[in-house]
């Protein structure tokens, strides 16, 4: 099952690719500092996307509010179980 994280970090991806961004461009585009970046969207990220950047990613890339957080299908992940 994907988490919150994973579905963050994918759309988060999924934004670099439809805009022909690497991690340095995508951080001078949100004035966030890349080593910072790279800890959350590079492979293997292990740092979450927090509320405010997934926020500011929307709305620098025209998203919806709420975008990040829906999984590809459409859909919004719902963590049943707290884990």
């Amino acid at each position: 099952m994907m988490t919150d994280h994973d579905v963050r970090w994918q759309r988060a991806q999924q934004l670099m690719l439809e805009n022909a961004l690497d991690i340095a461009t995508m951080a001078a585009c949100l004035g966030q500092d890349e080593a910072r970046l790279q800890n959350m969207l590079g492979e293997g990220a292990k740092k979450k996307i927090p509320d405010a950047l997934a926020a500011q990613m929307e709305q620098t890339f025209s998203k919806p509010k709420g975008w990040l957080d829906q999984a590809e299908d459409g859909g919004i992940t719902y963590d049943l179980f707290g884990a």
